[in-house]
């Protein structure tokens, strides 16, 4: 005969607050946090002045073509490229600035970052998160520096372009004795203008990412030199160069933007990636954890391998980091502004994660400590009914030999009988159902059984165990627990449950 008592039990509040105290000895077991941040910040750093090259030689292309302008936009252009040559000096000088700050602070703040890891995790964190917000304000500020300069240059820009076209105005009435001659002046300043405006649109087509930063935008500019090139045919010169120039002014603001939106652009994509990548490299610094349960002397220390403890989910979050590095990399040359911002943002959002995975792996076993911990209660209080654990190593074992799983416990009497205890985790931290199967060969006395379960039951509640519930009875035990060398082999599958830390 047989029968099963259960009932569900719960860590009361002040249990639960000591072993949540055990956060603050929890420990990276890897030192070498700072010196893989400080190696993500150089792989960074050479990235991106890789990235600001193109601008130096897109920027050395434009002077040379400048040369062969034929109209009095060449001077208008010599004297653009002389303002868009020093405000590019003047970014990357602000990049390498910014760049040696972020440098600085990371230097200082290792050994404060050190300091964190030994204290514990959650310090540990803490210095991170603030780190890497104080290097992303570094980028912020500098997009809004340039944000300023450009509007400076904006405006310096359209000055310059006050006075070429009183210039050019100029040219166009001079006075000239013959009519002919004056036409045909008229004409080859407006062929000379268009073809300048043309080489200028080409110039930008070819040189900048325009459908990126400002879709079709140039391409309806295009009909501007369409139309000055009709009134060219159709000997209407005047109004030929008046939409040239026009459609000129406009080119030159659109560069300008793309300019603008390309160092934006690229400041941005620099932090999301840097930022990502220092992440990926906290996780992997963080795949074991140590543990230290208990007080002074009796203190024990676990090494913690914290994906086996969240069942895998440590390696989700890192794979789901690599899907956002791959595709970061696959749009390098197609992510818009607002894509990577989008990007950084998911990012930011996932960066508390690792903390909450950890947290779950330190609450996992500090639960599965807890699981024998209630077996050596039941086992104290089952030893006083009669009942011997005949052999610690083959009667008290996790089930399929896995710690995150039920603890299981047998216990004989003289007679015979035997009762093998099952404590289960259940999804909330602290919280189990204690399982009380009793197998026996002749008639089960019930009433002795429910002794046996309320005695066990009281002795937790003492202890600060506290039941849920009424105990529930069961005719059959759980025959599938008899067994304790098929316990331990059984392959349990491991479900992909997220404890709830923060409850």
């Amino acid at each position: 005969m047989s029968g099963e008592k259960r009932r569900y039990v719960s860590v009361d509040e002040q249990e639960l607050r000591r072993l949540r105290e055990q956060e603050s000895r929890l420990r990276s077991v890897q030192n070498d946090l700072p010196q893989r941040l400080n190696a993500v910040r150089e792989e960074a750093r050479r990235e991106f002045q890789q990235r600001l090259a193109p601008l130096e030689q897109r920027a050395r292309q434009q002077e040379q073509q400048t040369q062969q302008l034929k109209s009095s936009l060449a001077d208008l252009e010599r004297d653009t490229q002389k303002r868009l040559q020093q405000q590019r000096q003047e970014f990357q000088t602000a990049v390498r600035e910014s760049e040696y700050r972020q440098q600085q602070a990371l230097q200082r703040e290792t050994s404060r970052l050190e300091s964190a890891m030994q204290q514990g995790f959650q310090e540990q964190r803490q210095e991170y998160l603030r780190i890497t917000a104080q290097q992303r304000q570094e980028y912020t500020s500098l997009i809004a520096q340039q944000d300023q300069k450009f509007t400076q240059l904006i405006a310096q820009e359209r000055q310059a372009r006050e006075r070429g076209q009183q210039i050019l105005q100029q040219q166009i009435d001079g006075v000239v004795a013959n009519i002919e001659q004056e036409r045909q002046r008229k004409a080859q300043l407006a062929e000379d203008l268009l073809s300048d405006v043309e080489e200028i649109w080409e110039q930008i087509n070819r040189d900048y990412q325009h459908q990126r930063f400002a879709p079709g935008r140039l391409n309806d500019l295009h009909r501007g030199l369409e139309m000055a090139r009709n009134n060219i045919q159709a000997g209407v010169t005047e109004a030929a160069i008046a939409t040239s120039q026009q459609t000129y002014l406009d080119l030159a603001d659109l560069r300008l933007e793309l300019e603008q939106k390309e160092q934006e652009w690229l400041l941005l994509y620099n932090a999301a990636l840097a930022d990502l990548k220092s992440l990926i490299a906290e996780v992997q610094a963080n795949r074991q954890c140590e543990i230290e349960v208990g007080q002074a002397d009796e203190a024990e220390k676990f090494k913690l391998e914290v994906d086996y403890w969240v069942n895998g989910g440590l390696s989700e979050y890192e794979q789901q980091l690599d899907r956002l590095e791959s595709q970061l990399k696959a749009g390098e040359s197609t992510l818009t502004t607002e894509q990577v911002k989008e990007l950084g943002e998911k990012i930011t959002a996932l960066q508390p994660t690792l903390g909450e995975i950890v947290e779950e792996a330190k609450l996992a076993i500090l639960g599965s400590q807890l699981r024998v911990e209630i077996a050596d209660r039941v086992v104290d209080v089952l030893s006083s009914l009669g009942y011997t654990l005949i052999n610690s190593e083959s009667d008290a074992v996790y089930e399929g030999d896995d710690q995150r799983n039920a603890y299981v416990v047998k216990v004989k009497n003289i007679a015979g009988d035997e009762v093998v205890t099952v404590i289960s985790p259940e999804k909330e931290f602290g919280t189990n159902s204690v399982s009380i199967n009793t197998f026996s060969q002749t008639i089960i006395d019930e009433t002795a059984t429910k002794q046996n379960a309320t005695a066990i039951f009281d002795t937790l509640e003492n202890e600060g165990v506290q039941g849920n519930g009424a105990v529930e009875c069961n005719q059959q035990a759980r025959p599938e627990y008899q067994n304790m060398q098929e316990v331990k082999q059984r392959q349990v599958a491991q479900q992909q449950q997220r404890s709830q830390a923060g409850s």
